[in-house]
């Protein structure tokens, strides 16, 4: 485990190189050309690029434009609970920690949305910095997604969901439909609204364009948020699969196909671990 900088010459460039032509000889096929690199998640460490500081950037988004580079977590120095994060906010709208490029100065996010503003071929992926923070703190979430569309634009970011540590991603995607960025906070900080069209290119259609692949007929529009009364349209055959409460009146929740699972698989000796996993907020 070594660390590296984008601009190393050295050590990136012959990387770059290679990249570059095995693409152009055709052998990567599409999406050959994406270079997604994580950085961030490194609370507590100096501001280098060896560490996840974006300061290497710019000059190999310059100097390789055939190439398009995700940044994971869009640089968060701040790790999974975001705290540092908000206090870094409080801190700008206090007055007590300068501003950057008249907006609060989010370690490392902001640095990464001003260097790489611009480029075209610098696309933030925002990962556990939205998964983490949606639930914790959505302030920052609304701070992060505003300075990441107001320097880069809805058309350089794009969805993660860091699923292995969080589980199934829908209700990162269910998060992001309904998220909205805050309207004193929007025309405070100049952040642009986060719009249907936009949330359409960050779940989806702007990573379609990264690999080469094309939605379906009809697909980039057919997807939306659950309706409110998303439960009474479930055949009740179907939530008799699922486990809802007995529907007809004369079939018990026992009788459906999962409980019956349930009971060859507690039969088998097994026993849930009760690990949670992602983060729930409590009062203190």
């Amino acid at each position: 485990m070594v660390q590296w900088r984008h601009d190393d010459e050295k050590v990136a460039y012959p990387t770059f190189e290679l990249i570059s032509q095995n693409v152009n000889a055709g052998r990567l096929g599409k999406g050959g050309n994406v270079i997604s690199v994580h950085k961030g998640l490194a609370r507590g460490l100096p501001p280098k690029a060896e560490n996840g500081y974006p300061s290497d950037l710019p000059k190999a988004l310059k100097d390789w434009p055939n190439l398009n580079f995700v940044t994971y977590h869009s640089c968060i120095q701040d790790s999974f609970f975001d705290d540092q994060a908000f206090a870094e906010i409080r801190a700008s709208e206090a007055g007590t920690r300068p501003l950057m490029a008249g907006v609060p100065n989010i370690d490392w996010v902001t640095p990464f949305a001003v260097m790489t503003a611009g480029f075209k071929n610098s696309f933030g992926e925002i990962g556990t910095t939205f998964a983490s923070s949606v639930v914790t703190f959505p302030t920052v979430t609304a701070h992060i997604l505003g300075q990441l569309l107001k320097f880069k634009g809805h058309e350089q970011i794009v969805f993660g969901s860091d699923s292995l540590w969080y589980g199934s991603p829908q209700w990162q995607i269910e998060a992001l439909w309904r998220f909205q960025i805050p309207d004193a906070i929007a025309e405070r900080w100049g952040y642009p609204q986060l719009t249907e069209a936009a949330k359409r290119a960050i779940l989806g259609l702007n990573s379609a364009k990264l690999y080469g692949l094309k939605p379906r007929s009809g697909a980039a529009q057919a997807y939306r948020p659950l309706p409110s009364d998303f439960e009474q349209r479930i055949p009740d055959d179907l939530k008799v699969l699922l486990e809802f409460p007995p529907n007809p009146p004369n079939q018990t929740a026992q009788e459906d196909n999962l409980s019956g699972y349930k009971e060859r698989y507690l039969a088998m000796g097994a026993q849930p671990s009760h690990t949670r996993y992602g983060w729930i907020r409590v009062s203190l």
